[in-house]
């Protein structure tokens, strides 16, 4: 079997996003549909029939963004000569245990669409294991040439280079997969042994500071072959940073001119005692000062996610409990904004 492989998109509302002019979406958004499209633009040009997305399409659990729902379903729509195979993500489902709920119902009767419904779902010598309560117990229990699911790998690394203690290892994935490909985690990563290739696919574009700099892709994936190939996407606003230095300073304008003039988000970090008199108002400067906030890791530029990781572990908290004080803090950090932006 022969497809493209994708996840982690996030469609949400992004109302604090600046709007794009072509499209009348918010930065974000319009850069994720254009990196959906630009797959399906792909299927075409190399005959590829079906594209697989590996949780995460949605980003609000329980609170679904009509802009979001609709881009999602037009996606489908405007490409019904393409099949498309969607599991559930853990940002796809609202409540938890045997009780959680798919916002991806919607899409259950798009003709063009299979949802994997139920814990797995084995298609040709693919087993595809949606986000549930019991994807670990099914994940370490079955076997198959290619694995397609959405979970925290204890060997994968968040995108500032953390690593958290999981509840699936390598250990538990040799001598049952071949190839293994990956939603959850945003930085694309691989993890390759004699026989046993792990891929992150990452998200398909940079979705906040602490992304930045990453190449973002989707893989183009070949059963029958045993091959998987990464493609770069395109068309979203980047998150750049410079660190600024008496001795590169023009260097370091010149470059961050030509970023914003194309519209990409440019940090300029001074890390040296230079001028930066009049800066301020052309860029967002940040002092070294601000770098490490506690003097123990946690820097600015890092997502919130990643923030809350580290902090737990300056706190000492116990590794194998850092998963459930992390969701407590993602649950009241999206209410707060969902809040604020109904407001």
């Amino acid at each position: 079997m022969r497809f493209i492989f994708s996840a982690d998109w996030h469609l949400s509302r992004y109302g604090q996003d600046k709007m794009e002019d072509v499209s009348n979406l918010p930065q974000r958004l319009h850069g994720i549909k254009t990196s959906m499209y630009q797959m399906t633009d792909h299927c075409r040009e190399f005959d590829i029939g079906t594209i697989v997305i590996g949780g995460d399409s949605l980003h609000g659990k329980s609170v679904i963004y009509a802009i979001a729902q609709n881009i999602l379903l037009d996606f489908f729509r405007d490409n019904n000569d393409i099949q498309f195979i969607v599991i559930d993500g853990n940002h796809d489902l609202a409540g938890k245990g045997a009780g959680a709920s798919s916002a991806l119902k919607s899409i259950d009767n798009e003709p063009n669409v299979n949802r994997i419904q139920g814990l797995f779902a084995r298609i040709g010598d693919i087993l595809f294991v949606p986000y549930s309560y019991k994807l670990t117990d099914v994940i370490k229990q079955s076997d198959a040439k290619v694995l397609v699911s959405h979970f925290g790998l204890n060997e994968g690394v968040l995108n500032s280079g953390i690593s958290i203690v999981a509840d699936v290892g390598l250990k538990d994935l040799r001598n049952r997969y071949e190839t293994v490909l990956l939603g959850h985690y945003h930085k694309p990563q691989e993890i390759i042994e004699p026989n046993l290739s792990v891929y992150y696919v990452g998200s398909p574009i940079q979705l906040d500071w602490g992304e930045k700099h990453e190449e973002k892709r989707f893989l183009v994936v070949d059963t029958d072959k045993g091959t998987v190939e990464s493609v770069l996407t395109k068309g979203y606003r980047k998150y750049c940073i410079f660190e600024l230095t008496n001795e590169n300073k023009t260097e370091v304008i010149t470059q961050a001119r030509s970023l914003i003039k194309d519209g990409h988000n440019v940090s300029i970090k001074r890390i040296e005692d230079v001028d930066i008199d009049g800066m301020d108002k052309e860029f967002r400067l940040v002092d070294r000062v601000e770098k490490d906030i506690t003097s123990r890791g946690i820097t600015s530029e890092m997502s919130d996610k990643d923030k809350i990781y580290k902090y737990l572990e300056i706190k000492g908290i116990n590794k194998e409990k850092q998963d459930l004080w992390a969701q407590t803090a993602f649950d009241i950090i999206l209410s707060c904004s969902e809040i604020q932006q109904e407001g």
